[in-house]
């Protein structure tokens, strides 16, 4: 039980619920409450396919695709870097017309590299190596949960924080995610 918790409270504070909500209240600007909540439904069911990949298949994936864990940070890094400076400047990326497809690359785009980033994939290879597979997944399981929690309740959590405290705290997570977004980058070269 030890091994689940000390698994689930690591997954679930390198997801980081805090910049996934800023990045959601900023990609999801305008939308209805129940758009935004099938958003916050797909982008934790993107983030599993990720996550169990990498606590099931792991290292021998990425051999399988020829990738390096130094190149998944690069890349993650450099759309960390992306997404960090739309939230912390509050600029748009130039987008084909809203439909249906733009909606789902907001889930994409949310459930990973945010909630299912090069740091989780690389915690959730070794939680599985140490505590293994079976305890390691139900441990991605309650943290994705949780994580579809947040996003779920967005437009209440919304309300508290109020417009200029959603403003501070884009800013403040954009300038962390840029910051992550290079470390990423950084260690992946290192």
């Amino acid at each position: 039980m030890m091994e689940f918790i000390q698994a689930f409270i690591l997954l679930y504070v390198i997801m980081d619920p805090l910049l996934s909500l800023a990045a959601f209240f900023s990609l999801t600007r305008g939308m209805p409450t129940n758009e935004c909540r099938k958003i916050a439904t797909q982008a934790a069911m993107v983030a599993a396919v990720p996550l169990f990949g990498f606590i099931f298949f792991g290292s021998g994936l990425l051999a399988l695709l020829s990738v390096s864990m130094s190149s998944f940070q690069v890349a993650g890094g450099i759309v960390l870097i992306f997404l960090g400076l739309q939230l912390a400047l509050g600029i748009a990326f130039p987008k084909d017309k809203e439909d249906e497809n733009d909606k789902s690359a907001i889930a994409v785009v949310i459930g990973t590299p945010l909630i299912t980033g090069p740091a989780v994939i690389a915690t959730s290879i070794l939680l599985a190596d140490k505590f293994g597979k079976e305890t390691t997944a139900l441990a991605g399981l309650a943290a994705l949960v949780g994580m579809w929690l947040v996003l779920w309740f967005a437009a209440f959590i919304h309300d508290k924080l109020g417009r200029s405290g959603l403003k501070v705290l884009s800013t403040m997570m954009g300038i962390i995610t840029i910051a992550w977004g290079v470390e990423f980058i950084r260690t992946g070269l290192a």
